[in-house]
Formats: C-alpha cells, sequence, structure tokens
C-alpha cells in the first residue's frame, strides 16, 4: 500500500472515533468550496452533449490545461476520488484541469452499450480537448487513466493535437482488460457471458464491435511527427505493461513505476484509499512540462442541454443542481415540449400536474449516475413516461464535498440521515408528499430512512441492507436518528463470529416473539406514515426479511390495501451487477411506477 495514504487526513472536529481504514479515506479536499473551483458543464455538438468539470486555479489565470479521460467499465467508479485529486492539485499548482465522461457514459448523452463506442469514445476526447483549447491558449496535456490511457493514445495517433502525455496505470492491451472483466464477473458474481460476442464485466456490458475493437488496443509509442514528451505511470508488478516499456525505444518517455494502484482500483468503491505517490508524481511532472506565463481561461458552464430528442416531438433536458444546505450535487432529468421551458406540463399530458419527482439515491459509495450507469439508464426512461427525475450524491460520495473532514465513500455515514430529509425542502416539497425515493443496497435503507421520517409519495427500496455494518457500531451506540436499521442483538453477534449458522437460528426464534425487532417493523412504519412501499430483494438480501405469522397477516392486510410489493429476484447479486439480477429487477421497478403514478404519452 502507499505509505503517504494515511496522512492524508482531516480531524473530522466531532470527537467521533472512526472505523477502520477511516482516517485513509478523509476528504482532504473540497473542490466546491475551497480556493480551487470545480464546476460542472455540458460541452460538445448539440445533438450529442457531453458532460465534464472544470477545475480552476483560484485567479482563475492558468499556464495550460490537462484533459483527463477516465477508466471504463467498474474501475471508473473507484478512480472518481483519484482524479478529483489530480485536478485539484493541477489546477493548485496554477494548471487548469478538465475531466469529462465519454459518450454514453456518466451524466454524457446517449448510451453505454450501443455498437462502435471506441470510434465514439475518441470523438469525445477530441471534443474535450477542443473544448480545452478555447478555454486556454495555454499548452494541453492529455492524461488517460487505465483504459483512458489507451484510448488517449489513441486519439493521438488519430490526429488530437497536444503537447504532452501521461499514461496512468495503463494496460498493456485492451484484450487484457476485457479479459479481466470477464474474470471478476464469473469469479466475483458467478456469472457467465451472453455468448454473442459482447464482453460482460461487472455491471457494464461492451457490445460485440466495441469489444473487437477495445481489444485491438496496445501499450506503445505515439506515432506522432513531433517527439510528445510523455509520462507512463507503471503499476509495480504489472509483467506485461513492463515489456511494453520496450517498444518505446528512443521516444521521449518519462517510465515510472508507481505503489498504490490496487488500493484505489481493486477493491470496493467504499475501501479505496489515493494513490498519493502517483498523484504527486502526475502533477509534479505536469507542472515541469507546462512552462509558461498564466493566462485568463475563459470557462462559462453551461448549466442545462437537451440530451435526448423524441420523434414525438417531446425532448429530455438535463441541469446541473446542487441541493440543500450541504450542497448535494444532483442531476435533474425532465421532459419538455421543444421551446417550452422544462418545467411546463405537457398540454397533452393530462396527469403531468399530478405525477410525483422520482428522486434515485446514491447506491454504497458509487456516484449519482448509479450501478452500471442505470440511474441515468433510468432517468431518462421515466422521463420519457412524463416524470422528473433527480439523481443526487450525498455528502462525501461522488461529487458532494459538503462537510469538512467528512469520511469519504462513507455509505453509512450518520449524516447522510440528515441529507435525505434536507433533500426533500431543497426539491420543494419538506414533506415529501410529492416525492417517490429510490435506492439501491446503502440507497434503499435511505429511502426507508426517508420514508419513516417524511410522508412520502412512495418509497422503492431494491436490495436495503436494515440488519448490516454501520459506522458508529465500532466504539459506541447506533445513531438514535436510525429508525430503520434493526440489527441483530449484541449476544447474538459474538456467537455468530464462530457459529454464525446456530446465532441465526437462535436470533430468528426471538424475532417470532420480539416482533419490534425484525425489519419488518421498519417497513410496517412505511405502512404509519401513508407510504407505498416497492421491496426488491435477491434471494440472500431477502434473509433478512424472513416471515413470521405475524407479519404474514399484516402484510396481506398491506397488499390488500395496494401499500406493500415485495418481489424475490433468482440469484444473490446485491449490486444488480449482473445482465441476470439487471433483468430481474429494473423492469418490475418500472412496471411499479407506471402503475402506482401512471405515464405520460407513449414513446414513440
Amino acid at each position: 500500500m502507499d505509505s503517504t495514504v494515511a496522512r492524508q487526513s482531516v480531524d473530522p472536529g466531532d470527537g467521533r472515533r472512526s472505523a477502520p481504514g477511516d482516517e485513509r479515506r478523509r476528504a482532504c479536499r473540497s473542490g466546491h468550496d475551497g480556493p480551487v473551483r470545480a464546476r460542472p458543464t455540458w460541452f460538445g455538438p448539440g445533438e450529442r452533449p457531453l458532460f465534464g468539470w472544470m477545475h480552476l486555479p483560484p485567479d482563475a489565470s492558468a499556464r495550460g490545461i490537462a484533459v483527463l479521460c477516465p477508466p471504463l467499465g467498474r474501475e471508473g467508479a473507484n478512480a472518481l476520488w483519484a482524479i478529483q485529486t489530480v485536478c485539484d492539485q493541477l489546477a493548485g499548482s496554477g494548471i487548469a484541469a478538465f475531466r469529462f465522461s465519454y459518450a454514453g457514459t456518466g451524466d454524457s448523452a446517449g448510451s453505454f452499450d450501443q455498437p462502435d463506442r471506441l470510434v465514439a469514445w475518441l470523438a469525445s476526447i477530441d471534443e474535450a480537448v477542443a473544448f480545452a483549447r478555447r478555454c486556454t491558449t495555454g499548452p494541453v496535456v492529455l492524461v488517460g487513466l487505465r483504459m483512458g490511457a489507451l484510448l488517449a493514445g489513441r486519439a493521438i495517433d488519430q490526429g488530437v493535437e497536444v503537447d504532452a502525455l501521461v499514461q496512468w496505470d495503463p494496460y498493456a492491451s485492451g484484450r487484457d482488460f476485457l479479459r479481466q472483466e470477464q474474470t471478476l464477473l464469473a469469479a466475483g458474481y458467478g456469472a457467465q457471458q451472453i455468448g454473442d460476442g459482447s464482453v460482460t464485466g461487472p455491471a457494464f456490458t461492451f457490445a460485440p464491435t466495441t469489444a473487437t475493437q477495445l481489444s485491438e488496443l496496445v501499450l506503445e509509442p505515439c506515432r506522432s511527427t513531433v517527439a510528445l514528451p510523455t509520462l507512463v505511470l507503471a503499476r509495480r508488478g504489472a509483467r506485461k505493461v513492463a515489456q511494453a516499456q520496450g517498444t518505446f525505444g528512443g521516444r521521449p518517455a518519462d517510465w515510472v513505476e508507481i505503489d498504490g494502484q490496487p488500493e484505489l482500483l481493486d477493491v470496493p468503491p467504499d475501501m479505496t484509499t489515493l494513490p498519493m505517490t502517483a498523484i504527486e508524481a502526475l502533477t509534479k511532472w505536469t507542472a515541469h512540462v507546462v512552462d509558461g506565463p498564466e493566462v485568463p481561461v475563459s470557462f462559462r458552464p453551461v448549466g442545462s442541454v437537451t440530451v435526448e430528442r423524441l420523434a414525438d416531438g417531446r425532448s429530455i433536458t438535463e441541469e446541473a443542481v446542487w441541493l440543500g444546505p450541504h450542497r448535494l450535487f444532483g442531476v435533474a432529468t425532465e421532459p419538455a415540449r421543444d421551446g417550452s421551458p422544462a418545467s411546463s406540463p405537457d398540454p397533452d399530458d393530462q396527469d403531468a400536474t399530478t405525477r410525483p419527482t422520482l428522486v434515485l439515491l446514491t447506491a454504497g459509495a458509487l456516484d449519482h449516475t448509479g450501478p452500471g450507469r442505470m440511474w441515468v439508464e433510468l432517468a431518462r426512461h421515466f422521463a420519457r413516461d412524463g416524470f422528473r427525475t433527480v439523481r443526487v450524491d450525498f455528502d462525501g460520495i461522488g461529487e458532494t464535498f459538503g462537510r469538512p473532514g467528512l469520511v469519504r465513500n462513507s455509505p453509512g455515514a450518520p449524516e447522510i440521515l440528515d441529507d435525505v430529509v434536507d433533500l426533500a425542502g431543497a426539491l420543494g416539497d419538506p414533506d415529501g408528499t410529492d416525492l417517490v425515493y429510490i435506492g439501491l443496497s446503502s440507497g434503499g435503507y435511505h429511502a426507508i430512512e426517508a420514508g419513516l421520517r417524511l410522508h412520502l409519495r412512495g418509497v422503492c427500496a431494491i436490495n436495503p441492507g436494515l440488519t448490516g455494518w454501520m459506522p458508529e457500531r465500532n466504539h459506541g451506540p447506533i445513531d438514535p436518528r436510525r429508525r430503520a436499521y434493526k440489527p441483530m442483538a449484541s449476544p447474538f453477534t459474538r456467537l455468530a463470529v464462530q457459529h454464525r449458522r446456530l446465532a441465526r437460528t437462535l436470533w430468528r426464534g426471538v424475532l417470532t416473539v420480539a416482533v419490534g425487532a425484525s425489519p419488518r417493523a421498519s417497513l410496517a412504519g412505511l405502512d404509519r406514515q401513508g407510504t407505498p412501499l416497492l421491496l426488491i430483494a435477491s434471494e440472500s438480501d431477502a434473509e433478512q426479511f424472513e416471515r413470521s405469522v405475524f407479519w404474514s397477516i399484516r402484510d396481506r392486510r398491506r397488499r390488500r390495501r395496494d401499500m406493500f410489493d415485495f418481489v424475490v429476484v433468482p440469484g444473490d447479486d446485491h449490486s444488480l451487477y449482473t445482465v441476470d439480477a439487471q433483468n430481474d429487477a429494473y423492469p418490475v421497478l418500472k412496471r411499479w411506477i407506471r402503475t402506482h403514478f401512471g405515464a405520460g404519452p407513449p414513446t414513440a
């Protein structure tokens, strides 16, 4: 592990002790409220706008600009914090930084599973570099992480003009990347490939043509006519990458071995730590290469765009928003008639004014785009049905840096219990009567917590963890604000360390009598609030909701009043990272929304 990571910490200032590993994940910067300014924007062609973030030095003048190409697939979620940190450090050294999402990824327009994505992703790099050059006359440094490094090299070979290149922890080839995605899916989830030439990894599927194109990419020197200053930050122990060094020959490439990448990319998103030696090496090298006068950066962010035009004359618009006292970042998606404001109701849609706003909550430590970018796809799907949707990052996750010193990427942080309430007020509905909260994993848990504290129009919880670990359990009592949390009692928890099956059997017996200690008591609380609930659970996640005679009777009554739907989907995929789990769960969610809250004019 990178030994410098542990030193990047900020005292939370509230006397709260940290869970194991928390000190390494303190939010050591806040691009939204510190001297470095980070601002979101859409850019690129109007028919397929791309999304990005500009990080500016404090005085909005810079010696040059770095354009960052992110990884592909699941690694993009883990890498976000490190990319944000690199951008801030570059901006702090007088170099503007622009990070962006390729077409069909992140918040950019388009879909990930469309064919020939390589062409679109290379065009996205071209658009990002062109945008950067319009913002400043200084040198442009192209930085690519993992597969982003190979995409950056190919973009330069195809004519994208930059002044320097950084390839950060590159793969030796696209074939190696795709093989790793297949291995992770099989080993982690026991899932097989579709068999049509596509490649499926955790949460993402690369179309057959895209997989073929990616497999042809290799780590090699750029074939530019001008010697291009290049830095390769190679993962220590990556044998194939080390072998590629020989292909660079006499090209002017600085080759540096780095540590700390596995602790960033090869762990669950809520366990990432920053590889500070790599970040510092990248920042130092770039600052050395970009050596010139500071000039003002001309940057005017575009806060809203049309991301899709429908055949019936409607369109789908998206707007970057900041919500609540801690400035939770979100993206609002809504339908509009061309030429009309997005907030204007469609005259052909009689139910538009009574339809609720759907709020997609942070899932674990993933940002507001959701697992496999599904929150983006769902938001645009629901917009086609006439719904306004907001997808949001809780504090300490994704693009939200609200409370100084908050542990980064901690989806169980007690502060989120306040965020779910503040969110309703920020959306203009303090009681939540016209809001439906939708969440997966920790987001499902927080949706239920919100339903117990507000009067939501509905709650959709997918695999909510009502019995698992919470940060404060390591050092004290459970936060009293937690109403939905129903953990196993301490004596049984201690017994479960060595005798898990026995502890669960005994605890199950206790719950037949102590019905208030059951997670189903939390679900019944939503009924008392008058809030309909859709609960979707995998077979393993459904075990926490084991039925007793008491709750079976209560559940039947709630179903008769259309207040409770409980759907168990096959398998044990908690995060919905497999195609089968996605195909089982998401159609249930879509049907439930349409059935309970209606839909607008049919989509062409």
